[in-house]
């Protein structure tokens, strides 16, 4: 307890934190998540269960395993990022805790490694787990989120790495928390309005740290505090499958849409749907499936327009620091993971933004 003493942290006065474990039909996952989360040693905390319609006997089996763990439920699948929106609404708490289902907690008093640093950084509005694989404790799932540089979207850090603690010392500061665990004070989620609900999934944690970060935020990393997590545990696979490349991509442009200030915008959007173009071409060939995905979700986009915009009025008008500053933490200059999939694909990508006149056509920040 001695850093916690340094924050003023005791069994007596401790910040109320709640942990909201998001679920949809994983009762498997919630079989090891729950009672890892439930042995944490964090004086102060209540663990949530949302249920997001589930018919596999999820609610059933928190109602009768686990008494003192809550339920919200709601009727209908509402996605991520309006569940935790309604469910951070219903509940009391200086910290609200995101955490997957298809987790494993691995550090019992990681609840209260990261409050310490919320409460030891006022500036810090966010911080995320070291993710490690729920199959091999001994590589690193996620430290963290960065950019991939020319607006191709975004990638978890250190991912598949043997952990030798090499983004720990000291700890790096990503651009965004992975949403798999993730702490987020309260006020300032309720500040920004929360996750954006038009996303259903994947990119709302990136879109609501960019916008910690336009109000002045920070973001970090406790590298102590360990949870496995098993990648797209809901989705029952890892590739990316057409769905995810919809969600992902079109969530992406209306977050570039929405967040990017005016002297950078016509550059981001360009490079954006140049990047987009070129993999639809390149999936024509391969996967025809998701190059009809991929014009789907600028279709999204242009119907969704009014919403958009908005938003990024919003955003826009009251957002304190400028894209110079928000492009050094989105584009680190650190090794970013390769899938294996269409591995010529992307090396015919990588050589096209990389090597040509994209590259020299880049603000100042990123090269």
């Amino acid at each position: 307890m001695a850093n916690a003493a340094k924050v003023g942290i005791t069994e007596t006065h401790a910040p109320r934190v709640v942990v909201l474990i998001l679920n949809f039909n994983g009762i498997e996952w919630l079989k090891t998540c729950v009672p890892s989360v439930t042995r944490s040693t964090y004086p102060n905390f209540i663990v949530y269960v949302i249920d997001n319609g589930s018919t596999d006997g999820s609610q059933n089996f928190i109602r009768t395993r686990f008494p003192t763990v809550r339920l919200i439920t709601f009727q209908t699948n509402l996605g991520f990022a309006e569940a935790y929106n309604r469910a951070v609404a219903e509940v009391k708490a200086e910290y609200v805790l995101f955490l997957n289902n298809d987790t494993s907690i691995l550090t019992r008093n990681w609840i209260q490694l990261l409050v310490e640093r919320l409460e030891m950084n006022s500036d810090v509005a966010a911080v995320g787990c070291k993710l490690v694989t729920m199959k091999d404790h001994r590589l690193l799932d996620s430290v963290g989120v960065m950019g991939i540089k020319y607006w191709r979207g975004f990638v978890d850090i250190g991912k598949y790495e043997t952990d030798h603690g090499q983004y720990d010392t000291p700890p790096i500061e990503p651009f965004a928390s992975c949403g798999a665990a993730m702490l987020v004070r309260k006020t300032a989620f309720d500040m920004v309005k929360g996750f954006d609900s038009k996303f259903f999934a994947y990119a709302e944690d990136v879109d609501l740290c960019w916008r910690l970060r336009l109000e002045g935020y920070k973001v970090a990393y406790e590298p102590a505090a360990k949870v496995a997590h098993y990648y797209s545990g809901s989705r029952e696979t890892d590739r990316l499958d057409p769905q995810k490349l919809y969600l992902s991509h079109r969530n992406l442009m209306r977050t570039i849409l929405k967040n990017c200030g005016s002297s950078n915008l016509v550059w981001a959007l360009r490079n954006y749907l140049l990047y987009t173009i070129l993999l639809g071409l390149g999936f024509a060939i391969i996967e025809p499936r998701k190059t009809a995905v991929l014009a789907k979700g600028i279709f999204w986009n242009l119907t969704n327009l009014r919403s958009t915009f908005a938003n990024r009025v919003k955003i826009q008008r009251i957002r304190a620091v400028q894209d110079q500053g928000i492009l050094k933490e989105m584009f680190p200059k650190l090794e970013r993971y390769q899938p294996h999939e269409h591995v010529a694909l992307r090396r015919v990508l990588d050589m096209l933004f990389e090597h040509s006149i994209l590259a020299k056509q880049i603000p100042w920040a990123i090269k």
